[in-house]
């Protein structure tokens, strides 16, 4: 049971008195010494009055221990989130450590000049629910909670120091928000000049429109997954099922493919891949489709068409946990479609985005999709996340990226 303190007398983000505290259970306090940066609501058991949504608190165990700073939104089944395990304030000063080290990591992974990349990954750069990408002179952000969205003004005067962009766009959209309580928020917020910009990740262009683009603009997190069937298109015939801006389908155009077939249900996602293609050569050897990829695989199965690569990036399945069984039947049956029309001794580059499916229940459900499709398939590959997307050991939800190449014996 939360007992309820004094109020709170300061607003979220006020650095005129100290930080409120919140005392956390047994079982919240093992959570966060385990390295976990969330509690749960249920969790709390000493709580001021009149803590509004964003607020920044201290957070002490039952006896009294300092256990870091969080961010709270008590009006969410997730209600703190840690920020930092010392103690640490909303201030301007915070929000620029915090991105500078985001930047030294991806410096030291290598990636410090690339000018396609996410500067910021929420809980994997501490600062969670807060989404910053970099395509060229734009800087796309996304912030999904209440804690980050008190901090927004000083963030984007972090990024005006640090990265010095030309644009800085919001793209603060999608359920998360609603959750947190949160209007969304879309637009332009400094500088100036068009939200589109030309990217070239390994010799590859696209167009990126961070105004009408998916997520803050384009799929950054399938860059190595992407060269990895790259390596394997030679001499291949591609299906690039939910092709989006092109990405698979392109770097295996780059790769030598003789030939691509792009299927996504969103026409304006198709458009944006043709004109991809166009932009890089290859439209010649490029065929796109706006069509239900579940609908369209049994229609290219029933045609008796075949392909020696069919690579497969659907969207995430489901949001919440109730639906993880209809994600898992989602990829069986998505995989074994794929694998119907997949050549013998083909192969074929699966993916899943959803946070809430594991590896071990993904490689179950691809166990089934084979067993359904009557095919043997040997492991050739592995992926996942790029270095911007960093995984933390005690937070397996930072790891959500989940990628495999398989051949299909021959029978």
């Amino acid at each position: 049971m939360i007992s309820r303190r004094s109020p709170v007398g300061s607003p979220p983000g006020s650095m005129t008195t100290p930080l409120p505290e919140v005392r956390v259970s047994r079982k919240g306090e093992e959570r966060l010494r385990s390295g976990h940066p969330w509690v749960f609501g249920d969790d709390l058991r000493d709580v001021p009055e009149g803590m509004p949504p964003g607020q920044w608190v201290r957070i002490l165990s039952r006896s009294g221990d300092f256990l870091g700073t969080a961010t709270a939104n008590l009006a969410c089944r997730l209600a703190l989130r840690r920020v930092s395990r010392g103690e640490a304030e909303p201030s301007p000063a915070f929000l620029e450590r915090r991105l500078r080290e985001a930047l030294e990591r991806r410096a030291r992974a290598g990636m410090g000049e690339e000018r396609a990349l996410r500067l910021v990954y929420s809980e994997g750069d501490f600062l969670p629910g807060l989404v910053a990408d970099r395509y060229g002179g734009i800087v796309s952000v996304q912030i999904l909670t209440a804690g980050m969205e008190a901090v927004r003004e000083p963030f984007f005067s972090a990024l005006e120091r640090l990265v010095a962009p030309r644009l800085i766009y919001e793209r603060s959209e999608g359920g998360g928000r609603r959750l947190e309580g949160l209007a969304e928020r879309k637009g332009p917020v400094r500088g100036a000049g068009p939200a589109v910009e030309e990217i070239e990740t390994d010799g590859v262009r696209y167009l990126v429109d961070v105004e009408a683009g998916p997520k803050t603009g384009f799929f950054l997190d399938q860059r190595r997954n992407r060269n990895i069937v790259r390596t394997l298109a030679p001499g291949r015939n591609v299906l690039d099922g939910f092709c989006a801006s092109g990405g698979f389908g392109l770097y295996a155009l780059a790769g030598g493919a003789r030939s691509v077939l792009a299927l996504d249900s969103s026409r304006p996602a198709v458009a944006a891949a043709r004109e991809n293609a166009c932009r890089n050569g290859v439209a010649d050897r490029w065929e796109g489709e706006a069509a239900d990829v579940f609908q369209a695989l049994r229609d290219l199965e029933a045609a008796g068409r075949r392909f020696d690569l069919v690579v497969l990036d659907p969207p995430s399945f489901t949001k919440s946990r109730e639906g993880r069984e209809g994600a898992l039947r989602g990829y069986r049956d998505i995989n074994r479609m794929g694998l119907a029309v997949l050549s013998p001794g083909g192969m074929l580059a699966t993916s899943s985005c959803t946070q809430l499916v594991d590896v071990a229940k993904w490689k179950e459900a691809l166990r089934d999709a084979a067993a359904d499709a009557g095919a043997d398939l040997e492991l050739v590959a592995w992926g996942g996340q790029p270095p911007d997307h960093p995984v933390l050991l005690s937070v397996p939800e930072t790891e959500y990226l989940k990628f495999a190449v398989y051949r299909k014996r021959e029978p």
